[in-house]
């Protein structure tokens, strides 16, 4: 695999000057993970990287104090993750784990922070993956406030399409294995809900799940259910 590839195919990484692609593609590794394969832990703080997904899927989640591990977002392909750790040299803020198997581009903190020290506009370009993930954050905020649960679910479900979408006989099938649990803790609420949300729509034959996985089957009525007005 072509590790400077993958990274000139990358708009954020495009957008550094030359010498620092050059610096941060020579010292890149590449690492392969196994499923349910764990990549950090929270509070970890050796070995920091920052890293870009090439292949397959990361949940990143915390476990609350009852022991239930809550997802807080999916990473994907084309995603980078990582860049905290690295800017305030602060330990690990969730665990993340595979989902499948998954292939990353890692370039170790030590080069990215010697890299930055010689070329600082770094710090900007590292910045914004984190303005992204914040605006991301705040737009998670305003569908928490302003809509109801059914119309997070139907928005959730609509953007997991754009990544993890594929066509099956007309349909949709979201290649993610979730569990009602799981989106319930995404969306802050319970599984009963999230189950009861579910059903009807099933009888309603706007989606199907089976083994965790969800096939949109009505594009048009979840987009309806999104914005009510």
């Amino acid at each position: 695999m072509n590790i400077n590839h993958h990274l000139n195919n990358d708009p954020w990484f495009a957008d550094l000057p030359a010498d620092v692609q050059a610096l941060l593609a020579y010292n890149a590794v590449l690492k392969t993970y196994q499923k349910s394969q764990m990549i950090h832990a929270i509070g970890d703080n050796d070995d920091a990287a920052l890293h870009f997904v090439v292949s397959g899927t990361i949940r990143v989640c915390n476990v609350s104090a009852s022991g239930n591990a809550m997802t807080l977002a999916h990473l994907s392909s084309g995603e980078w993750f990582g860049e905290i750790s690295i800017i305030d040299d602060h330990p690990r803020t969730h665990d993340a784990w595979t989902i499948n198997k998954v292939t990353l581009i890692s370039i170790p903190r030590k080069v990215v922070i010697q890299t930055a020290q010689q070329y600082p506009i770094l710090y900007k370009h590292l910045a914004l993956i984190t303005c992204a993930r914040i605006r991301r954050a705040f737009d998670w905020i305003d569908d928490a406030t302003s809509l109801n649960t059914s119309a997070r679910l139907a928005s959730m479900l609509m953007g997991f399409i754009g990544t993890y979408g594929k066509q099956v006989n007309g349909d949709i099938k979201i290649d993610l294995r979730l569990s009602q649990e799981e989106l319930g803790f995404m969306l802050g609420t319970t599984r009963q809900t999230i189950n009861k949300i579910i059903q009807s729509w099933q009888k309603q034959e706007f989606i199907d799940m089976h083994y965790g996985f969800i096939t949109i089957k009505n594009q048009s009525e979840l987009k309806a259910i999104m914005n009510p007005e």
